[in-house]
């Protein structure tokens, strides 16, 4: 076996998957975005006996990507390969968190919001970095990749919820936790922050899913593996792969265009194809 099969075996060892709480148990679909989930949940095991709390994970990952940004503002090929290697960085560190707090049995509502949130800021701050183009082309391939990656989770949560998976994010999210360390106020703040954000994001996928499928059933196993290409982890392989090649201006149109329209031709496979077993509740 080569060493690019071993490392491929090693991001995707499922075994590895299910020790960090089963956020997407057996028998459902292989998340193509999830590939650094490996890594993660060794990273989470190594921190599982340390006083590091799965928000100070978050709270890293957030300042990884700002910096990042930085680097992509300063336009040189080094400062793109720096920027490239922490958004991988960056994005393993997003798995670690959910990990952890699955492997020592703190899942918080808290958390999920707080990494949402600060993963919307995150992606602004370095879309808005980008040299030489224009405020609305970078925020108009910012929205498109946040709305992208909104139809996942929506697909996504809806599926592993019907399986007994990971049930820290809702379909239908509110500012309840059944958690006593989850401090409501801070809930309540979060909670509101995420629905100016992602609620109209959220609110347009549901809709748009029941004009597709009015019968509620949930896509198939095989097309939720296409759904995971619009998952953050593989977003930022293009990414990586744009400020490697120094073209980091090509960044905004790719996601406006390019995965826009990949999209729109997963939707449209939606409506035709679904699974006959499982609905959303």
């Amino acid at each position: 076996m080569d060493l690019v099969s071993v490392f491929i075996a090693f991001m995707y060892d499922s075994t590895m998957m299910q020790e960090d709480g089963a956020k997407n148990p057996q028998g459902g679909y292989v998340d193509l975005s999830d590939y650094g989930r490996g890594v993660a949940v060794w990273l989470a095991r190594f921190l599982v006996n340390t006083p590091v709390r799965a928000w100070h994970v978050t709270i890293v990952h957030f300042c990884v990507m700002l910096v990042a940004a930085v680097l992509v503002s300063r336009q040189t090929l080094e400062s793109y390969g720096a920027a490239a290697l922490l958004l991988m960085i960056k994005n393993i560190l997003d798995a670690v968190d959910g990990s952890l707090a699955r492997l020592q049995d703190r899942p918080s509502r808290v958390g999920r919001f707080l990494d949402s949130n600060l993963d919307f800021v995150g992606n602004l701050v370095f879309f808005l970095s980008i040299p030489g183009i224009g405020f609305m082309t970078a925020l108009t391939g910012f929205i498109s990749l946040t709305f992208q990656g909104s139809v996942f989770n929506y697909y996504a949560v809806s599926y592993r919820t019907s399986r007994g998976g990971d049930t820290t994010s809702h379909v239908l999210e509110d500012a309840t936790s059944p958690h006593p360390y989850d401090s409501p106020v801070v809930l309540n703040i979060l909670y509101h922050m995420y629905r100016w954000l992602y609620g109209w994001q959220d609110f347009l996928v549901r809709k748009l899913d029941r004009m597709l499928a009015d019968d509620g059933k949930l896509p198939s196993g095989r097309l939720m593996e296409l759904f995971s290409m619009l998952g953050p982890g593989f977003q930022y392989l293009f990414i990586v792969l744009l400020l490697l090649l120094g073209i980091p201006q090509l960044i905004p149109d790719f996601f406006t265009y390019i995965f826009n329209v990949l999209m729109v031709c997963m939707l449209l496979i939606r409506a035709d194809c679904s699974d006959q077993e499982h609905r959303i509740d």
